[in-house]
């Protein structure tokens, strides 16, 4: 009875540094967040004007959060492994300024359609006094009449 053994390694071979993938998705979905941003805003804005919600605003916030954060975390498993950290810190960067961007948008939108509801409010105020104003005196000049012809 011959006993055999066989014994395996593992050597470990150098590929990409762990957190590559999320830096590179961090970038891609920041660089998508900005470039798209405009014509976000402008759909945006015209959803606002004819009454609707900002909620593609609110989701467009959350997708720039995303890839910052992609980025961050990237960034951070790269220093770890020893990796390169340049297009998480381009992420990064990128993704802040779609996030502030994006803030603004929404913050703006919201500031418009209260202003919106305000003056809509005054104006049908004005409008129901005027209304008012213009019965009483139809009813006045209906009164004068009426006298005349007795």
């Amino acid at each position: 009875m011959e006993q055999t053994t066989t014994t395996t390694t593992t050597t470990i071979q150098p590929g990409t540094p762990q957190g590559k993938g999320m830096a590179v998705a961090g970038f891609v979905i920041s660089l998508v967040a900005l470039v798209f941003y405009f014509v976000i805003a402008g759909i945006v804005a015209l959803q606002a004007l004819a009454g609707g919600g900002y909620g593609l605003g609110i989701f467009w916030l959350i997708l720039s959060l995303a890839g910052t954060g992609l980025s961050v975390m990237g960034m951070m498993k790269l220093s770890k492994t020893g990796g390169k950290k340049g297009l998480a810190i381009a992420g990064m960067v990128i993704g802040l300024v779609a996030v502030v961007l994006t803030l603004l948008l929404v913050m703006g939108i919201s500031k418009a359609q209260q202003a919106g509801n305000e003056f809509g409010d005054k104006f049908k105020d004005a409008m129901e006094q005027s209304t008012q104003q213009m019965q009483s005196e139809m009813n006045q000049a209906m009164d004068s009449l009426q006298g005349e012809a007795k």
